[in-house]
């Protein structure tokens, strides 16, 4: 081998190694001494419950997503209308998912039992609802939505198929916001 077959050989192994190491050495750059140039926004359009709360004990998703949606007690005039707007959106939302519609449930919870004619009407208004029981987590979604930026709270909740709480949505966001969550969240999931 020649000593000019020997430099280009050198040339091009430091030109591949350079191709590993650059990228490498540029990103240790920006993340230690540029860190204001890494972006510090989400790609999600409802809020992000921190730390994610395990629900799972309380909530069988079945290995679907699911939408919960509170229902406090007593629901007067105001309460009822901003419910029925949220069961309605969130049923035209499923709609929406077209072949994705059976990865989603949706479930309207409770502390106490639905009167018998209220939960039959329930059922015949809105047959894929799951009409939820449960004191301990109604509480629970309270308590989330009391930390709300939303000045009348949340209205919907995101829990995975592994049954975590992870994100929240007002009343004023249930509709292509929350759509479009469910699409990405739905696309990059291999899970529900």
């Amino acid at each position: 081998m020649t000593d000019k077959d020997l430099t280009q050989s050198r040339r091009k192994l430091l030109l591949v190694a350079a191709t590993a190491f650059v990228p490498m050495m540029i990103a240790y750059g920006l993340f230690f001494f540029a860190p204001d140039m890494i972006p510090k926004t989400t790609t999600n359009r409802g809020e992000l419950v921190q730390p994610s709360i395990d629900i799972s004990d309380r909530l069988a998703t079945e290995g679907r997503w699911q939408l919960l949606m509170p229902m406090m007690e007593p629901c007067l005039t105001a309460c009822a209308e901003i419910l029925q707007g949220v069961l309605h959106q969130t049923r035209q939302i499923n709609i929406a998912l077209g072949k994705n519609a059976d990865r989603l449930g949706r479930g309207l919870v409770r502390a106490t039992p639905f009167p018998p004619a209220e939960g039959e009407a329930m059922k015949v208004d809105y047959p894929n609802l799951k009409l939820i029981v449960d004191a301990a987590l109604l509480n629970e979604l309270t308590a989330v939505s009391s930390m709300s930026q939303a000045a009348a709270g949340y209205h919907v909740f995101l829990v995975d198929p592994m049954g975590q709480l992870i994100l929240a949505y007002p009343a004023a966001k249930v509709d292509k916001p929350l759509l479009l969550d469910l699409k990405h969240l739905m696309k990059v999931s291999n899970i529900g």
